[in-house]
């Protein structure tokens, strides 16, 4: 037991001192996962980002640095491309895919003399002492080798000037421009965003990085940059028109649209912003004509109508689809106009619902007896169907809202119902049934005629319409209840 207790103790405390390391190395791994994402969708700088992470969690993990070198290869750093590969296989001598990649570099530097005293550092104009030239002579030495098309001696001597004027923006901008022409797209962010601290007002400088984020497939920042520069320079046609493509990079086409519009405003003449348009706007109407086709023939108007309206704003389609559209628009909107009156009307019913309750000391004797205060009242009434009638096509019920006084002795207290719309044949609509509660409207007065006796109403009697209806006949159980609305 003791024994096996000492085992327990000494596994504890192995697995005490290895998981902090184990975590480590997983995160690391994280890192190059992501890193190797970005780096085979061409997003180099995140790559590099993440690729360095990587090491900053394990300075010893291969793979890292491997993978590093091949970022430092594809944006044309062979000198750090190849100290990475190095270190990869003195860390893991089996590493046979960096030992390929450093066989391929000094076989191409082989036979490329000029790139090989390049990275060395070897070539003749660059044995000069940098620290002993002065500011102005190495940007003078600089701007000399840029008109050569020397362009790395011109960095050299760029970046010499700029270790004695750190804060010279123009030289900034400059060293960070011939990085981006050489796709080196970690140093030209770096220099500009070092030439934005000292200028922050220049609209250039994130218009330049905002290319760079574009170059890298990164929209999202390069939509940021670019909003910078152009609110900086509202005039920047060429931010403006770099906006609407950061924009499209993101399927964000309406924004877009409106960006290369905007362009076109302050320069009407700009080709790429036209050609953008035609294709950018063709795409977004058909794309709107189809959804609204779907909506309209899954009957629903209300979206069709509006992808409709957006396909024929932006236009773009034949003559066909165009027809189309506006059979389908009139279709809709005629569909859409009745669904609202039937909402409103619906609404209207429900108030008078509501008021009727309020007007419940509203008697048909007193309509009967001065009307003219009472038209267009809500009202809930009750009584017994004396006879049902029928009127263009629809029926309406006759009622003594007093049942026990004969209508022989006066029709003060009779009314008639009038529906909004068909009644059902239902046996409980019958002379005899009992109106439990009728609310609605009252529209109008009229000399009513009682169908049984042939007289008619010594007073002009109220005749409502109905919003809702219970009716019951004796030997039926249940009572018929209709709504209108």
């Amino acid at each position: 037991m003791q024994i096996r207790g000492h085992k327990f103790f000494f596994f504890v405390i192995v697995i005490n001192f290895l998981f902090p390391v184990l975590l480590e190395a997983s995160s690391a791994k994280f890192h190059v996962d992501v890193g190797l994402n970005h780096f085979y969708k061409k997003r180099f700088l995140e790559a590099y980002r993440e690729f360095k992470a990587a090491l900053e969690k394990d300075p010893r993990y291969a793979e890292a640095h491997y993978n590093l070198g091949r970022v430092y290869k594809a944006q044309g750093f062979i000198k750090e491309a190849l100290i990475e590969f190095q270190i990869a296989i003195k860390l893991n001598p089996g590493y046979l895919a960096a030992r390929r990649e450093l066989d391929t570099i000094k076989s191409s530097l082989e036979q490329d003399v000029r790139t090989q005293l390049k990275i060395q550092g070897q070539e003749t104009v660059n044995q000069t002492d940098f620290s002993s030239i002065p500011a102005d002579e190495a940007e003078k030495k600089g701007r000399q080798f840029l008109q050569q098309g020397r362009s790395e001696e011109a960095i050299r001597y760029f970046e010499q000037a700029l270790r004695q004027k750190p804060n010279d923006v123009a030289l900034l901008k400059m060293v960070g421009f011939l990085y981006f022409q050489q796709n080196r797209f970690t140093n030209s962010l770096d220099y500009y965003n070092k030439a934005r601290e000292y200028s922050p007002v220049d609209s250039e400088i994130p218009y330049a990085v905002g290319l760079i984020y574009m170059k890298t497939r990164v929209p999202e920042k390069a939509e940021e940059a670019f909003r910078q520069a152009v609110k900086l320079d509202p005039e920047m046609v060429k931010g403006i028109f770099a906006l609407g493509e950061a924009l499209e990079a993101q399927d964000k086409t309406e924004d877009a649209i409106f960006q290369f519009r905007k362009s076109l405003e302050i320069n009407p003449k700009l080709q790429e912003a036209q050609n953008k348009l035609s294709y950018l706007v063709g795409r977004l109407s058909f794309n709107y004509f189809s959804r609204g086709t779907y909506h309209y023939q899954q009957g629903e108007y209300d979206k069709a109508e509006s992808m409709l309206s957006l396909a024929r704003t932006y236009g773009n389609l034949t003559d066909e689809q165009n027809r189309r559209i506006d059979e389908m628009l009139n279709a809709s909107r005629y569909w859409i106009e009745k669904e609202r009156k039937k909402v409103k009307v619906s609404s209207e019913y429900r108030q008078l619902r509501n008021d009727a309750y309020v007007n419940k000391s509203i008697e048909v004797y007193d309509v009967s007896q001065n009307f003219k205060p009472y038209i267009g009242q809500a009202v809930i009434w009750a009584g017994r169907v004396e006879f049902v009638g029928e009127r263009k096509g629809k029926k309406y019920l006759f009622i003594n809202s007093r049942p026990e006084i004969s209508l022989d002795s006066g029709m003060e207290n009779a009314f008639e119902i009038e529906f909004p719309k068909d009644l059902p044949s239902d046996p409980r609509i019958a002379l005899g049934s009992e109106v439990v509660e009728v609310k609605g409207r009252i529209l109008r007065v009229d000399k009513i005629r009682d169908q049984i006796s042939g007289a008619f109403s010594l007073r002009r009697q109220p005749v409502i319409e109905a919003t809702e209806i219970e009716i019951i006949r004796k030997n039926y159980e249940q009572p018929l209840i209709l709504r209108f609305y």
